[in-house]
């Protein structure tokens, strides 16, 4: 990269992107640029938050093409046979692994999830099920920061019988060499 276009790149991050560790871009298999904010380094440790869900997204890809999971189609509580439909619930019946993918899938909350509820419940997965569904309308866009991804793992657990962090370790951070400690 030109110099100017760094220094111009470096005050656009720190104008407006104060939540950037680091970028690293590899042109032609070798490391272009490499900078490093907010005090971290090459080995930082930092919450990554919604990757979460891209990460999610690549182990479905990963599950599907494998044979775990047999289509996108297949409706989420498939995987969950002992998941027990709140009375009066008709949505939750067809929502789809592609809803969940594509987080048009919809919720009985309105703006944002209860989080303190959810981070106390002991089973994040059923608590996440219990909210999906409701009135709103399958196919319309509704963001999900916590709720989709958790489901998402749930069925990566009962299709591929591993932890998340297991297959995700075997068949996608291995092979690119990432580490990642569990802690």
């Amino acid at each position: 990269m030109e110099p100017m276009k760094i220094k111009e790149l470096e005050q656009e991050i720190d104008r407006k992107y104060g939540n950037t560790t680091g970028i690293v871009i590899i042109k032609d298999g070798a490391v272009s640029y490499e900078k490093y904010f907010q005090g971290c380094i090459a080995n930082s440790r930092v919450h990554v938050y919604s990757v979460t869900k891209s990460v999610i997204s690549i182990l479905i890809g990963i599950a599907l093409d494998k044979g775990y999971i047999t289509n996108i189609d297949e409706k989420v509580l498939n995987y969950f046979p002992e998941y027990k439909v709140k009375k009066g619930e008709t949505k939750i019946q067809s929502i789809t692994l592609k809803n969940m993918l594509t987080m048009t899938a919809p919720y009985k909350y309105r703006f944002f999830a209860p989080y303190i509820k959810y981070f106390t419940s002991i089973d994040w997965v059923k608590f996440s099920l219990d909210l999906l569904g409701g009135r709103g309308k399958i196919g319309v866009f509704r963001y999900a920061p916590l709720i989709g991804p958790d489901i998402l793992s749930g069925i990566l657990v009962k299709a591929t019988g591993k932890s998340v962090l297991d297959f995700a370790t075997e068949n996608l951070f291995d092979p690119l060499g990432i580490r990642v400690e569990n802690n």
